[in-house]
């Protein structure tokens, strides 16, 4: 299965940025799906605002915005094993910032998603 087939999710409204090169990203042993259903699991969930899969700390890892009320988390979660390296809850100003900035992408997710089930 290539890339696009386990990178991006088969369900939902958001879709995985590839920040890495194709041939690194073919190489992804956990599917956006799966990243996103850990993801999910943390204390800190949310709704899935925007997704990327990228090199942090010489790792690849599935990035993954939520937002929660009023507040804003990410879940850093390894593409190759599962494991979730980071899971960073905003507070404060940088909370208020990213969920206006989380909050508009998934507005935007769920427009395009609706203009697509359109005839």
């Amino acid at each position: 299965m290539g890339a696009e087939g386990r990178v991006q999710p088969t369900s939902g409204l958001v879709k995985v940025q590839v920040k890495v090169a194709p041939t690194l990203a073919n190489t992804v042993k956990i599917s956006a799906d799966s990243a996103f259903a850990l993801a999910k699991a943390s204390n800190t969930a949310g709704e899935i605002s925007s997704a990327e899969l990228e090199m942090t700390d010489k790792r690849l890892v599935y990035q993954v915005k939520m937002v929660k009320g009023a507040g804003a988390s990410t879940v850093y979660v390894d593409a190759m094993t599962g494991e979730v390296v980071k899971d960073k809850k905003f507070g404060g100003l940088k909370a208020a910032v990213e969920n206006q900035e989380e909050a508009q992408k998934l507005y935007e997710a769920k427009k395009d998603s609706n203009a697509a089930k359109k005839p």
